[in-house]
């Protein structure tokens, strides 16, 4: 009787605790800002420029800080292509909403930054050389904050399919 009161308490003690555990992760950057992206125009020519729409769906209670959040606070949005690929893009150009602004008791800095959703027109520079079905590999490095919790900056890689003619 005992021994089996025993077992009980201590599968119940064991699952009381992995459950808890459980509640405790720590969120991923890639689950509260998801990021997709779609070309303008499916075919593009050599040596020309695509616009590239980049949205992120951003989880509620959560803010993505901006491409002109100031130095000295969280990590700015940063929009680039993989190294090595024969694509550019000039940050200057990026088309982007205003963001919203607010004092960050976080950082204690001025914060620029999005909430639910947003997007951004991309101007990508198409290499001479490229041809055929290619696939821009976007990268976005992003900072996101709730209430109580800043997330680390992370990398999300956005691959978006072009026909290169």
């Amino acid at each position: 009787m005992l021994a089996d009161r025993l077992r009980y308490d201590g599968g119940m003690f064991l699952l009381l605790f992995v459950t808890s555990l459980a509640a405790a992760v720590p969120q991923r950057p890639a689950d509260v800002v998801q990021w997709s992206a779609t070309a303008a125009t499916a075919t593009v020519t050599a040596g020309e420029t695509a616009k590239v729409i980049l949205r992120a769906q951003i989880q509620g209670g959560w803010k993505l800080y901006a491409l002109s959040q100031p130095a000295g606070g969280p990590q700015k949005l940063s929009i680039a292509v993989a190294r090595d690929a024969p694509f550019t893009i000039a940050e200057k150009q990026i088309v982007a909403p205003a963001p919203k602004k607010m004092k960050d008791a976080n950082f204690g800095t001025d914060s620029m930054y999005y909430e639910k959703a947003v997007e951004f027109t991309v101007p990508v520079g198409i290499a001479k050389s490229a041809s055929g079905q290619v696939e821009i590999p976007l990268e976005v490095t992003f900072q996101a904050c709730g209430a109580e919790l800043c997330l680390r900056p992370f990398t999300q890689k956005v691959p978006v399919a072009v026909t290169v003619r």
